[in-house]
């Protein structure tokens, strides 16, 4: 792999790194991030298609943001393989599967998306190794993600095992995929820089960025408990640990 300028490309992403520790909302940074790629792509190619891989309910739960992103590709395409979910009509193809599995043609992609679908992948290899077929030369890759090192990731697999995050999910925000997002089963293999470094060998640039500040986790407690996440993140901060955010840019 080749780690040329990595500092310098990770320094450019940095204001919208200061925007989340701000208080912003991370959809509307994550759109920002792939936009200013969309448009650089598109006017290097002249046409520009975008692949965006668990496509369903808009962009990171924002279907005005999915839209823009939509207006930008001259093809998008989506890829959603719960049944259950109801599709904007923005596509100019959709596969009802998982992405390993969608009938994509090699070097088809100019830039692919993937809002909070990584840590739900249980054969990494196989994910990565369809996402470097079908990307062009040149191609990007953005995902946004859980950082399994946060402290959220250990408290998520414990209640999971324990069968109880679905009813305490349920208590603090409704019925799962109605009042609140679907929470499929997740997995965490490829949540790291270091495991997604040994994913990417093969792309030619591969960066992660961690979003981090105080209140990130107030939606998984009660408001009168939120001071507990609030002082973790603190705490956490202040011993320089990663926040519960990471994003992955690789570019083919």
């Amino acid at each position: 792999m080749i780690w040329l300028n990595k500092r310098r490309e990770q320094q450019k992403w940095l204001p919208y790194v200061e925007r989340y520790t701000k208080g912003e909302w991370r959809a509307q940074i994550f759109h920002d991030m792939v936009l200013a790629d969309a448009e650089i792509l598109k006017k290097q190619n002249g046409h520009l298609t975008i692949l965006d891989i668990g496509c369903g309910g808009g962009f990171d739960g924002d279907a005005k943001l999915q839209h823009s992103i939509a207006e930008v590709a001259d093809q998008y395409i989506g890829i959603e393989p719960d049944e259950a979910i109801k599709l904007e009509n923005i596509y100019s193809a959709i596969h009802r599967c998982i992405f390993e599995n969608a009938p994509l043609a090699p070097e088809s992609i100019d830039l692919a998306i993937a809002v909070m679908v990584l840590e739900h992948i249980n054969n990494p290899k196989t994910f990565w190794d369809k996402l470097y077929s079908i990307l062009k030369h040149g191609g990007i890759f953005w995902g946004f993600t859980v950082d399994a090192r946060h402290f959220f990731v250990l408290a998520s697999c414990f209640m999971e095992k324990l069968g109880i995050k679905d009813w305490y999910l349920n208590s603090l925000h409704g019925d799962r995929g109605e009042k609140r997002y679907e929470n499929y089963p997740v997995y965490y293999k490829v949540n790291t820089p270091k495991k997604i470094q040994k994913m990417t060998s093969s792309f030619s640039s591969c960066i992660t960025i961690n979003f981090h500040r105080v209140g990130q986790m107030n939606y998984y407690f009660p408001k009168k408990l939120r001071w507990i996440g609030r002082t973790l993140d603190y705490i956490t901060i202040r011993l320089g640990l990663p926040g519960s955010i990471m994003a992955v840019r690789v570019e083919k």
